[in-house]
């Protein structure tokens, strides 16, 4: 038994906190959800802290979970700008039909400046999975601490869907000083510290995304993603409806998911270029 449904275990059988066992039931079927979730279609409203300003997005997927592909287009533009990430193929870059001038499509690196430019994840973090994995860091992180940091509050609507509230307090969230490694960047060391490189970034405004820093140099990193997070789950396919993340400045990004359809059979053609529905 992993130590995340162990945490999960211990929090229903406590009687001291009696909305957590609640709380921790609902979590527990969200993250079950979501690990047995191999294929997704959804839309995806997102509303992301870019330097003190928000920047709203909103995109049209295709996922297959492993081994990983996905298919983006977004919807909000009349440039109908286009992505294909397959993992294993293309040499890992990412495939862009820009909409525009040049008018041809581009191989990017999904974790190049092009690629992250306003937004605060690449590509092969898109769906549900990596909402998981930094609540799963979370609690295993803190094993002590989560019973109190898990809080049920009712049920609301969200997009007109009824959805479980749960709120996730971070009480040892913190800004902490780094040295860093040879040639390590701000996305290398997000990936280690398990945190977001655009909090990176914001906390260290000189540098880049990919700026490969010396070694010893001393930088500000968060402690953890988040030092809250509100989490908005359907109360009867228990996938995350809406998740907001907030950190020392407060609301850091948003993510809304509608349209979703679990599990549903895409052919070899959805995750490819020669798709005529595709404009590559």
């Amino acid at each position: 038994m992993s130590r995340i449904y162990l945490l999960v275990v211990i929090i229903i059988h406590s009687s001291s906190i009696s909305y957590c066992q609640n709380a921790s039931v609902i979590l527990h079927d969200m993250l079950t959800t979501i690990k047995a979730t191999k294929t997704i279609q959804l839309n995806i409203e997102s509303k992301e802290r870019i330097y003190g300003k928000m920047h709203n997005e909103e995109t049209s997927l295709k996922i297959n979970t492993s081994p990983l592909k996905v298919y983006v287009m977004q919807i909000y533009s009349k440039k109908k700008v286009e992505g294909l990430y397959v993992t294993g193929e293309n040499e890992g870059k990412v495939i862009i039909n820009p909409g525009t001038f040049p008018w041809v499509s581009l191989n990017l690196d999904p974790d190049g400046e092009l690629m992250l430019d306003n937004r605060h994840y690449p590509i092969y973090h898109a769906g549900f999975g990596y909402t998981a994995s930094i609540l799963e860091d979370l609690l295993n992180k803190y094993p002590t601490d989560a019973i109190k940091m898990i809080k049920y509050n009712g049920i609301e609507k969200i997009k007109g869907q009824a959805c479980y509230h749960l709120t996730l307090l971070n009480p040892s969230f913190k800004l902490t000083l780094y040295n860093t490694q040879t040639d390590e960047t701000p996305i290398s060391i997000a990936k280690k510290l398990k945190i977001s490189f655009y909090s990176i970034l914001e906390n260290n405004p000189r540098n880049k995304i990919n700026t490969k820093f010396k070694l010893g140099t001393r930088i500000i990193v968060p402690s953890d993603y988040a030092s809250r997070m509100e989490l908005y789950i359907h109360t009867t396919l228990h996938y995350p409806v809406c998740v907001k993340v907030f950190d020392n400045k407060g609301f850091f990004e948003e993510f809304t998911f509608t349209n979703v359809i679990l599990n549903p059979t895409f052919k070899s053609i959805d995750f490819s270029i020669k798709n005529p529905a595709y404009n590559f």
